[in-house]
């Protein structure tokens, strides 16, 4: 993610605005700054998604042997901001190449079991899977491209991202600029990043540890695609009740669809 950069533009644009007498300061809204985090969450999965379907485009074209596409994957990873793990699987769903080498024993592997196969990928340049536990051990979010070669299915290319290095940036940048914090849900609860990192993994919905108020309200934004609403908890170790505010929004991307929360005390 380019973070600084956007951050910059953001900046100068704002300035000149403020300059030219149109507006008085910067809207610090949650709703301002749910929209904002949308933006540059979409920029960044964008950005990625398009070096993937070049890299694609490139093993299509001649390079899909091991030594070749593993060059590709290397290229991406130096690429990509957000690479975890890079694998190339074939039209038979066998794993090809890998990058880094800390998953070379995937190399060789059969991929079926995911499901991402030829009719997976039907109609899609692009797709991002649930939050998921991969083989490796780690859990990520996985962002794939299918491989075509003249319209023919040739496999597909999986960059597998941790959600608390894509979503970091994202979370500093609102906490230093509003003082808010930042949450991502599945709609079926599942937190694919919450600030506090032991969340990270948890439903909601399904874990008995959350309380009511949390619950309902997480019921609320799974089922509604933007809104507001509040809720209580008891702080972690303290007898402190807090009260929370959220705005929520949806974003759609792959496939997949993310509630992106702001919270505020």
């Amino acid at each position: 993610m380019r973070l600084p950069h956007l951050l910059l533009i953001d900046l100068i644009v704002c300035t000149a605005v403020i300059s030219a007498g149109c507006i008085d300061a910067k809207d610090t809204s949650q709703k301002y700054a749910v929209s904002e985090a949308i933006s540059l969450i979409n920029v960044s999965l964008s950005e990625n998604a398009d070096w993937m379907i070049e890299a694609a485009d490139e093993i299509a074209a001649g390079k899909s042997d091991a030594d070749s596409s593993k060059q590709v994957l290397a290229d991406l990873y130096q690429k990509s901001t957000l690479a975890q793990t890079i694998l190339y699987a074939n039209e038979n769903m066998i794993v090809v190449s890998v990058y880094p080498d800390i998953i070379l024993s995937s190399v060789g592997t059969d991929q079926s079991s995911y499901g991402t196969n030829e009719a997976y990928y039907s109609g899609k340049t692009i797709a991002l899977t649930e939050y998921f536990h991969l083989d490796d051990g780690t859990n990520a979010s996985v962002l794939s491209a299918p491989v075509y070669d003249n319209g023919t299915w040739k496999g597909y290319i999986s960059m597998s991202f941790d959600s608390s290095r894509f979503f970091g940036d994202v979370e500093k940048y609102l906490f230093e600029t509003y003082g808010y914090h930042l949450c991502v849900l599945q709609t079926d609860g599942l937190q694919v990043y919450d600030y506090d990192l032991r969340e990270r993994g948890k439903n909601i919905l399904a874990d008995p540890s959350y309380p009511d108020d949390v619950k309902t309200a997480a019921v609320e934004i799974c089922r509604e695609p933007s809104g507001a609403t509040e809720y209580s908890y008891q702080k972690t170790g303290s007898n402190e009740m807090v009260q929370k505010t959220v705005v929520w929004d949806t974003l759609e991307f792959g496939g997949q669809t993310w509630r992106v929360l702001i919270l505020a005390e």
